[in-house]
């Protein structure tokens, strides 16, 4: 079994769902639940109004964090939550935290927003399965 999961959470339907398998798998398992927001770095032209977006990135995430609370209650565990704001790879900064708390399975969404359905895994995903040190669940 596991002993700490990672789940990666953007507020897409589908990284709600992979929230939902990485709470019953922590349940099964009866392990830690940790998860974990990355805020990106906006690209240089958005860059005027810096604090202001990122203190609405910050409430966004604490919105779905709060989700995320919700379906670990339902599943009878805890989780603990992170929002890390500023990260220039969300890949790198996810890889960091879950090295940092020796997790040994990193659980994520494909992003559902590409325009092509030939890519069938979006960039945080396909990276976190190329890098990761550990295990990697992609849910669709």
């Amino acid at each position: 079994g596991f002993t700490r999961v990672v789940v990666a959470v953007d507020g897409s339907e589908v990284s709600l769902r992979a929230a939902e398998h990485a709470a019953r798998i922590a349940r099964q398992d009866g392990v830690e639940l940790l998860a974990l927001h990355v805020v990106p770095v906006p690209p240089f032209e958005m860059q005027g109004e810096l604090a202001d977006t990122y203190a609405n990135a910050r409430k966004s995430a604490r919105k779905w964090m709060k989700e995320v609370e919700d379906i670990a209650t339902r599943t009878g565990i805890g989780v603990k939550t992170e929002i890390l704001v500023g990260a220039y790879s969300v890949v790198d900064a996810i890889l960091g935290y879950a090295e940092t708390v020796k997790a040994d399975l990193i659980v994520t969404g494909t992003r559902g927003t590409t325009p092509s359905r030939r890519i069938l895994v979006g960039s945080v995903a396909s990276g976190l399965v190329e890098y990761s040190g550990c295990a990697v669940l992609v849910i669709r």
